[in-house]
């Protein structure tokens, strides 16, 4: 029974009713959501995030490659960026009506330019995350409009500081096929 069960999930995920092919997609997310250690040794996410992506989607399964950013108020002068550059494992679950949901997983690098002098922070680390997405294949093909949530954990250092952190974001996103 158990043999069963494994072999129809995994036909279900491996089915072919989804879309293949490379998409470019773009995200505005939320202020991240940030430990209070990263607050008091680091600084404060200001404003929304904005990332940008691109896949190739087989089946159900896509390979991501992405790139986040968002500002960081310090106490140290100058505009501070924050950036995760990323690549993931997505899995998307047709739902009915062109909906779908969507697990992430992936690694990630991240790193924030304070200025030098030993405050520089450069990082790597992992991302988990979910979210819907509804597929546009009615109005344009190879197109969808998506909600996701993400967790960023990564160990941040340098000469001056090192902890692990993590950012939570939720983000509102489109993507079109290439």
């Amino acid at each position: 029974m158990k043999t069963a069960l494994l072999v129809a999930a995994g036909c279900l995920a491996i089915s072919s009713t989804a879309s293949a092919g490379s998409y470019l997609g773009l995200a505005l997310g939320t202020e991240p959501g940030v430990d209070s250690d990263f607050e008091q040794a680091v600084g404060q996410p200001s404003g929304r995030s904005l990332r940008g992506l691109v896949g190739v989607r087989f089946g159900n399964v896509s390979l991501e490659g992405a790139l986040n950013g968002f500002d960081v108020v310090t106490n140290l002068p100058g505009d501070h960026t924050a950036y995760q550059l990323s690549g993931a494992l997505k899995l998307s679950l047709p739902l009915g009506n062109n909906f779908e949901g969507f697990a992430r997983v992936g690694l990630e690098r991240t790193w924030l330019n304070l200025g030098g002098n030993g405050f520089d922070l450069m990082g790597d680390g992992f991302l988990v995350g979910g979210g819907f997405e509804y597929r546009l294949d009615a109005v344009l093909t190879n197109a969808s409009i998506f909600v996701d949530y993400n967790v960023h954990r990564a160990t941040l250092s340098s000469d001056r500081f090192h902890g692990d952190e993590t950012l939570r974001i939720w983000g509102l996103g489109f993507s079109v096929g290439i």
